[in-house]
């Protein structure tokens, strides 16, 4: 398992979210954010098929109760719109599944650009 680190003036000390939390696309989770800041990491758990938050070092998934109770904490430098962070999520999510059938049949070739998607 990876082990939590303190990167962030705020963290929540109970439910830590692993180091690659920063990959969210948000500065900080706020009142108003919280939701999307649930959303976006439950998306990341379905498609990692693992969850992103320790509970006494087990993992758990998380729920719109616990999304609350990071309220403050800091995530990152990088901040992403919805629809950015989307296309960034999916499409490597794609090239992952791409790669899935390549590997399966090399004959398979998907397009280089985005463009001729």
């Amino acid at each position: 398992m990876a082990e939590t680190i303190n990167v962030t003036p705020k963290t929540n000390e109970k439910y830590p979210l692993q180091m690659w939390g920063m990959n969210l696309g948000m500065y900080e989770v706020t009142e108003k954010n919280w939701p999307e800041f649930f959303v976006r990491i439950r998306l990341y758990e379905e498609f990692g098929n693992a969850p992103m938050l320790k509970d006494s070092g087990k993992p758990f998934s998380i729920t719109p109760e616990v999304a609350q109770q990071h309220i403050g904490c800091k995530l990152g430098d990088k901040v992403e719109e919805r629809a950015e962070w989307w296309l960034r999520i999916m499409k490597g999510r794609a090239r992952t599944l791409e790669y899935a059938v390549t590997e399966f049949d090399g004959s398979i070739e998907f397009p280089e650009d985005d463009d001729e998607l």
